[in-house]
């Protein structure tokens, strides 16, 4: 459910945001982490698919699955 214990996670998970390729907009996966983050600790089932978006660690698994294609993207928006 990616519940952050230390800065650190949330920095990877921040960092990851910074390049993700679907620009300055406040993706999905960053919407339900911040919003059922702290409501999901006595839910499996949210608990369970907000495992399954952002680890523990703060990765989040989109990024995860093409991290090189994300940051292509977005150098190239800087571009125009």
């Amino acid at each position: 459910m990616a519940y952050f214990s230390n800065g650190t996670a949330g920095e990877v998970f921040d960092a990851q945001c910074m390049k993700c390729k679907y620009g300055q907009k406040r993706c999905p996966i960053l919407s339900v982490q911040y919003r059922y983050n702290y409501d999901a600790v006595n839910n499996a089932t949210a608990t369970a698919i907000l495992d399954k978006l952002v680890k523990n660690n703060g990765t989040c698994m989109m990024y995860a699955m093409d991290p090189e294609g994300f940051s292509e993207q977005r150098q190239s928006e800087k571009l125009f």
